[in-house]
């Protein structure tokens, strides 16, 4: 014997809604047979008999009123169900949560989201501009991309992409009729840059600067290349910044210079092992890797 199944409590809350077997097939574009069928099943089912005919009509009997509000209350549990579904499947019931820094977020997710919003229209996603290996470990971010992370044992590292470390100064700066400057014609140079301790950026750089001889000392520090960029404004001033926020966003009135010897940087995708990744952050992560 089959089991009573959602389809058969549409079946039977439609003919006693509508009264016939004829007026339910119509209204659920199945045959009269197969609804009368359906019927059948269902109180075999049951064990109970849900109708009685009087005067051509099938109307509920007394004893399966209690059963009547029941399906009710599946019907409506079994609409919320499909609708959740729907919505998992469009990307809408878990938000993709990226933690990155502007300049990624700016250039290469930027890219990758218009690829995603193109396949899931109606997904959600959440952009955490924050360290992103933390992120990870609390759980708050379920994809970090950032450059050259130090990070723990439980977080995968995938190299995406590569630039360098570039340099910034005003237009009417006369460092800025050369291509190429060395870190010795920056040492008397106000320097806004990254903090040693807090970015890896600001790390790759004072290694840099160390191996070179010369102290690494910004007489201001700021977490993010766009705001090192911004803040350039004092003739003789100078930033460095990763060259992938200049592929992104332009800055009128700076001159980029490239700088010797070159700092490379490399762009790594982060996830957590003990975690999989949801469908939506699989295929995000998919598209970011194929660019």
């Amino acid at each position: 014997m089959k089991a009573f199944t959602p389809a058969h409590a549409a079946v039977l809350r439609a003919v006693h809604h509508f009264g016939t077997t004829v007026e339910a097939a119509h209204r659920l574009h199945l045959t009269q047979s197969a609804i009368s069928k359906i019927i059948a099943r269902s109180e075999a089912s049951l064990g109970v008999a849900v109708f009685e005919r009087r005067e051509g009509r099938l109307v509920l009997r007394p004893e399966a009123t209690a059963l009547m509000t029941a399906l009710d209350s599946v019907d409506q549990e079994w609409r919320e169900l499909r609708a959740a579904a729907t919505r998992l499947r469009a990307g809408r019931e878990t938000p993709l949560r990226i933690a990155s820094t502007p300049s990624i977020g700016h250039g290469l997710i930027a890219r990758a989201l218009r690829r995603l919003t193109e396949e899931y229209p109606q997904v959600r996603v959440e952009l955490i501009m924050g360290d992103a290996p933390t992120e990870l470990s609390l759980g708050t971010a379920d994809i970090g991309l950032m450059f050259s992370p130090r990070v723990t044992d439980d977080i995968t590292l995938t190299p995406l992409a590569g630039g360098e470390i570039i340099a910034l100064v005003r237009e009417d700066d006369l460092l800025a009729k050369r291509r190429v400057v060395s870190l010795h014609d920056l040492k008397t140079r106000r320097m806004i840059c990254f903090d040693r301790e807090k970015s890896p950026l600001g790390w790759l750089i004072a290694q840099c600067y160390e191996r070179e001889g010369l102290e690494y000392a910004p007489f201001m520090t700021v977490p993010y290349s766009i705001s090192a960029a911004h803040l350039l404004a004092e003739p003789g001033d100078v930033t460095l910044i990763d060259s992938l926020l200049t592929q992104a966003q332009r800055f009128d009135g700076l001159a980029q210079l490239s700088l010797e010897p070159q700092i490379p940087t490399t762009i790594c995708l982060m996830t957590m092992r003990s975690r999989p990744l949801s469908r939506l952050a699989a295929r995000f992560v998919e598209i970011v890797r194929n660019q």
